[in-house]
């Protein structure tokens, strides 16, 4: 395995996927601000929020794992890098893993919709929950600090930057042009060209996988399915 040197300048992809649609968070802040009760709610509602967050990053990890290497965890987003030696086939293979981090977030998301049967807000607005995914491909640094490695660099901001944008979908995947011309040969989904103003980028040129036609709906579970599912959701909580 290769050592890092710090500051070690190298070329490669960088990838952000980022779990939306958590607005409880708001109000669990506010919450707190009520007397008596408020702290405590607050706790038991962020607790929820919590268990059910790690476990879809979890799934997104474990997605990606066989192929990009985990730098950190950003909140409700991982953010992943891969040292690039064959760009276009690993270009190819990283939309391969995105498709499994989809299916597999899905798939997650599916088997949690028991948490319904709670009546706290995090476990009622989870089934509203999406996953976006931005990747790019460039120059960056490598540091190694102790036992943490830190990516720095112009790319690093400008991955960061796709997030801050001002599209409308909640569930897609964006690719900077760096990143798409290696997708020559890529025909699963129809790429559209878009153009987005970044801070400090100005009017950049990418390409957008819309999935939010395609979005799983899930219903809002009836009485007497949150009654059965209401024992494994204690279990799954304790």
């Amino acid at each position: 395995m290769k050592i890092i040197k710090p500051m070690d300048k190298v070329n490669g992809f960088l990838l952000i996927a980022d779990i939306s649609g958590f607005t409880e968070f708001i109000k669990i802040h506010n919450m707190k601000k009520k007397p008596l009760i408020g702290n405590k709610l607050a706790s038991y509602w962020e607790s929820h929020a919590e268990k059910i967050i790690k476990d879809l990053l979890e799934s997104i990890i474990t997605s990606f794992e066989p192929i990009m290497k985990l730098n950190k965890i950003e909140g409700d987003a991982a953010f992943f890098y891969l040292q690039s030696l064959k760009p276009k086939d690993e270009a190819l293979n990283i939309l391969s893993f995105m498709k499994l981090a989809n299916d597999n977030f899905k798939d997650k998301l599916s088997k949690l919709q028991f948490v319904q049967s709670c009546p706290c807000d995090p476990c009622q607005q989870a089934r509203n929950l999406s996953l976006k995914i931005v990747v790019h491909h460039g120059d960056f640094h490598i540091t190694k600090i102790r036992d943490f490695t830190e990516l720095s660099g112009e790319n690093v901001i400008l991955i960061h930057r796709l997030l801050k944008n001002s599209i409308k979908s909640n569930e897609y995947w964006l690719f900077t042009k760096q990143f798409s011309k290696f997708l020559e040969k890529f025909q699963d989904y129809k790429i559209e060209k878009i153009s987005q103003k970044l801070e400090n980028f100005g009017k950049t040129e990418l390409g957008f996988i819309n999935f939010n036609e395609t979005k799983e709906t899930y219903v809002e579970k009836s009485l007497f399915s949150k009654v059965i599912n209401f024992p494994k959701m204690l279990i799954y909580y304790k």
